[in-house]
């Protein structure tokens, strides 16, 4: 997979003055020519001591200076977001993989077009008739092509989210921590999906915030929430007015390692009376949208700034700290942050588009830059020459952006995420798992081979672990050790009884399961 961005060898002031140079241009040039651009808007000039002050800790210029230098320069204004260490594919990323207490939504959109892809391409025709096989001996990565390249994308069909531990109606069904893909409503596949007390899962938005739930159809243009085992209070919505449906679930990532306990908290547990949405527009101003973004997030101010907190630690860089102060005021300003590092931890924290963030606060972009910075500016990521075969017109299986491989490798605790640690479930047999059930294929992290069984932990939640006994077939269960070998518990691939093997004479310990991609269910019997 892509490896990880690089860090420009010249110093911030040196490379800016490379960047100008590659356009012919000097400080005294940009500056000047700003103040003719812009002579009665002071927040569009560019310092002529730019150097000088870029070397100052902390200081780095706005977003209308920015996209000055972007219209002069040419370049895009997400290359030179990128220079001043605003990475705008990492919103997604930290929305995946940071810790929340409540469902919220992924940024699905790809900022960078230049950025890469992978796929994963069919070798063998068919799935392989064993219920569990490495997902290397029939299908491989293809050849790496960046968004503008081949085929149209069909992210409008889909949402994406992440389940927190403090709305999961759908627990254990789905676990907080799991991302999940949402088919949206005017998809064509949406109509597969049945409303009824035992049937698909539903991302819902109210007044409170966002719900993954089961529905019932209680009336005419009247929905009832039907929590799976928590005791969420069971409310009934007016569609429209005081909830929508923003689309249905077919697939769920789901961490098996999760340490979030759910819990019902009393403002979900007790019977409320829901408020009807405000007025919706297309085009909120900056603090009205910031503000609906909040509370659909369900997140106070003091929460929102912990939040901020995790981002500017993953990121190295305090810029991207929020204050409680600062998150307050940002909501009775209709401007935004004159810091691209703070629009960023609020794109992230609220799960909001960030060029969405931008033109609400009245930052236009129409005029920016449109060709591609040289990567050496800012350090994209660069791709091994022989990491990949060429395609020759192989089927694929799936295609994902290099952000999706980095998050899922966070979430999962793992330094990186590469085709052996994928493990394929094709023609699965009987399975008594519940968190097999449904599933597509395993995240196995090779790293960890000792059994563990956690005594506090009800028998569906102990560790996985992916094993390949002797005669080459693979199997995955929980099992124990009892000194001399493995007791494996009869939960997959069909098998009734305990199976008692020595290791490593019968069996060897590939890993343990970190991860599940299934495919949930569509229709139960009602």
């Amino acid at each position: 997979m892509p490896s990880r961005p690089g860090q420009p060898s010249l110093a911030l002031p040196d490379r800016i003055r490379a960047i100008l140079s590659s356009r012919g241009l000097s400080l005294a040039d940009v500056a000047r020519q700003s103040r003719q651009m812009y002579p009665g808007d002071k927040r569009f000039h560019i310092p002529p001591n730019l150097y000088y002050v870029l070397a100052q800790k902390g200081f780095s210029p706005s977003l209308h200076q920015l996209l000055v230098l972007s219209r002069l320069t040419g370049y895009r204004l997400v290359d030179w977001l990128a220079v001043f260490g605003v990475a705008l594919d990492d919103i997604p990323r930290l929305q995946a993989s940071l810790p929340s207490p409540y469902t919220t939504l992924i940024d699905a959109n790809v900022y960078d077009d230049q950025s890469w892809f992978f796929s994963f391409e069919q070798t063998h025709a068919g799935l392989p008739p064993e219920s569990l096989r490495p997902l290397r001996e029939w299908a491989r990565l293809g050849a790496p092509r960046r968004q503008t390249d081949g085929r149209k994308e069909a992210g409008a069909l889909f949402l994406y989210a992440k389940i927190g531990g403090q709305d999961d109606f759908a627990y254990p069904d789905l676990l907080p921590g799991s991302i999940v893909r949402i088919i949206r409503p005017d998809a064509p596949s949406f109509r597969n999906f049945s409303m009824h007390r035992n049937g698909a899962f539903f991302l819902v938005e109210h007044a409170r915030g966002l719900a993954c739930s089961r529905l019932h159809a209680s009336g005419k243009n009247r929905i009832v929430l039907c929590p799976a085992l928590l005791p969420f209070a069971q409310v009934e919505f007016e569609l429209g007015k005081e909830a929508r449906i923003l689309g249905a679930v077919d697939f769920e990532l789901r961490p098996t390692d999760s340490a979030v306990a759910p819990r019902a908290p009393r403002r979900l547990a007790e019977f409320w009376n829901p408020a009807p949405f405000g007025p919706l527009s297309a085009r909120l101003a900056f603090d009205r949208l910031l503000r609906h973004a909040r509370q659909r997030s369900g997140l106070s101010f003091r929460e929102a700034s912990a939040k901020s907190a995790l981002i500017a630690k993953a990121l190295q860089d305090e810029r991207f700290f929020c204050a409680t102060g600062s998150l307050s005021d940002f909501e009775s300003k209709i401007s935004p942050p004159r810091h691209a590092h703070k629009l960023f931890s609020l794109s992230v924290v609220y799960s909001l588009n960030f060029w969405e963030l931008m033109r609400a606060g009245g930052i236009e972009s129409a005029h920016e830059g449109r060709d591609v910075m040289p990567n050496e500016f800012f350090g994209r990521p660069a791709i091994p020459q022989n990491a990949y075969i060429e395609s020759q017109d192989r089927p694929v299986l799936a295609e994902f952006p290099y952000s999706f491989g980095r998050a899922a490798a966070e979430s999962f605790k793992m330094d990186h995420l590469s085709i052996r640690d994928l493990f394929s479930v094709g023609g699965q047999r009987r399975s008594l798992h519940p968190y097999l059930a449904g599933a597509v294929a395993l995240i196995v992290d090779r790293r960890k081979k000792r059994i563990v069984t956690l005594r506090r932990a009800p028998l569906w939640a102990q560790p996985l672990y992916v094993l390949l006994q002797r005669n080459g077939q693979y199997v995955c269960t929980s099992c124990a050790s009892n000194g001399k070998g493995l007791v494996l518990r009869p939960f997959s691939d069909g098998f009734d009884r305990p199976l008692r093997l020595e290791s490593p004479a019968e069996i060897e310990i590939v890993g343990r399961v970190v991860g599940i991609l299934r495919r949930t269910g569509r229709e139960q019997s009602a």
